[in-house]
């Protein structure tokens, strides 16, 4: 509490170079990046910081292999960059993980199609994992016998990587990180409203404190809207216009007693046709995800979610017995902001949106907006965030 304290102090009465609204990863890693180059940076949240989607996220850390089915060749190859970083600095945390799929007949690929692609995925990547590998049939029920046959025409392996250390607990690294430069860092703070003088250059948020019940004002010469899906939200509330806009997708991952002693990821395709998920997480196992396409971020698991994932599973992994919503231990509910161009309309390709970011700015009121990413990323959002701020004029010591 004492720290909190001290940092609400500095909130009211000193004047930032950058407020950056949103304690999730873009945020997060923003808040540390500039921190750490000397700028004196205030970082504040509604809720806690790593909520809403950094916490509910698949704990991987991946290249994006299934973009290479749309020719993102440049977004897979960024993104495969990123996951290498992101393990040779936290090697104790983001570690290989190898990734073990299972191919049905009839499938829209041939599975040597697909194998290839892991080799052009691996390729990509560098060489920086282990390469892949061909399953037979007989391979898959010697490895891994929980994986029904049934239907199936092989498969292969591949590696990517995993946040062994959970997502929140990896974004709050960045926010702890952000504070140990000087980062006044405060959670449950809502900024109610921002407003632009332009003559002073200067941004003023008004500012709810939902522990305290108390209000005051932030003051800082430039801002980092990094909201998630609320970006478009808060922007709108400044009068903040933006060419890019968000859609949201939502993915729920149920978390059952662990399936297999295995260490590695089994990987399907489920019936909608994008990839599924069993991922082993300490003594339990999560299953997911789904793609749904809502119209707002506060989200939840309906009925039709859970069962989804559980016919899903089913039908794929040789179980004692199916699984039932009463094997559900918890579960994990979040949107991914997806960024669109333009106006939101329905002729949007809704399965061929990346979840690639984009950063928009605005010289001339010293605004930055934060749209999409993901964890993988983070590392180069924070690079391009302070690059973005120094060309507006921002001076980082």
């Amino acid at each position: 509490m004492k720290l909190r304290q001290s940092n609400l102090e500095r909130l009211r009465n000193e004047t930032f170079d950058v407020a950056i609204i949103g304690g999730g990863i873009n945020g997060a890693v923003s808040a540390a990046a500039l921190a750490a180059r000397g700028a004196r940076v205030a970082l504040i949240d509604a809720s806690d910081f790593a909520g809403m989607t950094s916490q509910n996220s698949s704990n991987l850390a991946w290249g994006g292999i299934k973009y290479l089915e749309s020719m993102e060749f440049g977004l897979v190859r960024k993104l495969c960059l990123s996951r290498n970083a992101l393990m040779r600095a936290y090697p104790s945390t983001v570690q290989e993980i190898r990734f073990f799929t299972t191919i049905e007949r009839g499938f829209r690929h041939h599975r040597f199609i697909l194998f290839l692609g892991a080799w052009l995925y691996w390729l990509i990547g560098t060489c920086f994992t282990r390469s892949p590998r061909l399953l037979s049939r007989r391979r898959i029920a010697h490895e891994e016998p929980i994986v029904s046959l049934q239907n199936s025409a092989g498969g292969f392996e591949y590696s990517d990587s995993y946040f062994h250390d959970n997502d929140a607990r990896f974004v709050f690294n960045f926010v702890r990180s952000a504070m140990n430069y000087g980062c006044a860092a405060v959670n449950y703070l809502r900024a109610e409203q921002a407003t632009f003088n332009e003559k002073e250059g200067m941004w003023t948020f008004a500012v709810k404190d939902s522990i305290a019940a108390q209000d005051f004002q932030l003051h800082a010469r430039f801002w980092i809207n990094a909201c998630g899906p609320y970006v478009d939200d808060l922007n709108k509330r400044a009068s903040q216009r933006t060419q890019h806009h968000h859609v949201f997708s939502k993915g729920i991952h149920l978390i059952v007693n662990r399936i297999t002693p295995n260490k590695r990821v089994l990987t399907f395709f489920a019936d909608d046709g994008r990839l599924f998920f069993v991922i082993p997480m300490g003594p339990r196992t999560c299953i997911g995800t789904t793609d749904t396409r809502v119209s707002q971020a506060d989200v939840g698991v309906s009925d039709a979610d859970r069962q989804f994932v559980l016919d899903n599973i089913n039908k794929r992994l040789n179980l004692t017995q199916p699984l039932q919503p009463s094997d559900v231990i918890a579960e994990r509910c979040g949107v991914r902001p997806l960024v669109v161009k333009g106006e939101v309309g329905e002729d949007i390709d809704w399965m061929q949106l990346s979840r690639k970011h984009v950063l928009e700015t605005d010289a001339t009121r010293h605004q930055l907006s934060i749209f999409g990413g993901k964890l993988t990323d983070c590392l180069n959002v924070g690079e391009a965030i302070c690059e973005h701020l120094r060309n507006m004029g921002l001076r980082l010591p």
